[in-house]
């Protein structure tokens, strides 16, 4: 009887590592929403890509019809290439931020453990999207910002020609720009970082009343 209780209690090696489901699910929520609002942005500046494609034509002249200041078909074809790529940067960046988020989601969707989900393998692959997606938005926009000088060219005449609102707007539209990206790329590498660590919180307990394989399934909540 006594050996019949013994057996009945787990040894200290079986005892399993469990996770909180309420804060998994709302680790995974935060997470999920950084990403949709990164998809957001993608999104926003995909339009802008296609109101520029609007103003690649050979025949453009600029507005004060000085044909020694039109860009010329050379500024149009390097602004569709400047747009292409750009979108081309901004759905890659997409695709990932969607692959990501639903890996995420799969955490949810079968039991997993805190090394499962803290190894480091798991944080160097959630951390490689994050940057790979965030990187590749960042990379769009320059493109777009060239395309956007481009198109400036075309509607106003050539830099070279230092014409005034020429030179004005695309001061702004470099200053401006370089501006914000200051200011937002810091805070994507905060968050970032902070989403390689935000499933920290997963505090691990002890479940030895659980009887499950050892690590390879959550076995109690709180």
């Amino acid at each position: 009887m006594a050996d019949r209780g013994r057996k009945s209690q787990p040894s200290k090696d079986e005892e399993k590592i469990c996770i909180n489901q309420t804060k998994l699910f709302e680790a995974v929520k935060v997470h999920q929403k950084a990403l949709d609002d990164l998809v957001r942005v993608n999104s926003l500046f995909t339009v802008a890509v296609f109101v520029g494609l609007a103003f690649a034509s050979p025949e453009q002249h600029n507005i004060e019809r000085k044909k020694e200041c039109d860009a010329g078909v050379h500024v149009a074809k390097r602004l569709v290439e400047y747009e292409v790529i750009s979108f081309a940067f901004y759905l890659f960046s997409s695709l990932v931020a969607k692959s990501l988020k639903t890996h995420l989601f799969s955490y949810l969707l079968s039991p997993v453990t805190y090394d499962e989900i803290n190894g480091a393998s798991s944080k160097v692959l959630r951390g490689s999207l994050f940057v790979l997606s965030a990187s590749t938005s960042i990379i769009g926009t320059v493109f777009l910002l060239c395309s956007m000088i481009d198109t400036i060219q075309l509607q106003l005449g050539k830099v070279t020609c230092k014409g005034i609102q020429t030179l004005n707007s695309v001061a702004v539209l470099i200053g401006v720009n370089i501006f914000a990206l200051l200011i937002y790329i810091p805070y994507v590498v905060h968050a970032i970082v902070k989403s390689t660590r935000i499933f920290d919180i997963l505090l691990p307990d002890k479940c030895p009343e659980c009887h499950c394989l050892l690590r390879k399934t959550t076995c109690c909540q709180k």
